[in-house]
């Protein structure tokens, strides 16, 4: 979703409400927003919230995205995104 790429590329929090099982389904699409962000110097922090019912579903939301980054842009996001994990009741 090119929007949604758009967004995150520009955005200062994402957050997630999809049900732990779609988690690894989005990653994809976060990832190219992140590579987006890092391509156009958007160096402002970004946090990423996982508001799912599940235990560390920011901590697992994040490991799928990070397998899908290319070669280069890991480390940028490790050191300009943080990925904070939540509780949900």
């Amino acid at each position: 979703d090119q929007d949604a790429v758009a967004l995150i590329a520009v955005a200062d929090l994402v957050t997630t409400a999809v049900g732990p099982q779609i988690l690894e389904k989005i990653a994809g699409t976060i990832a190219q927003g992140l590579v987006k962000r890092h391509n156009d110097g958007n160096t402002r922090p970004l946090n990423i919230i996982a508001c799912e019912n599940m235990v560390r579903g920011t901590s697992q939301l994040k490991q799928h995205v990070l397998k899908l980054l290319p070669e280069g842009h890991q480390e940028w996001v490790v050191e300009h995104v943080g990925f904070v994990d939540s509780a949900v009741e």
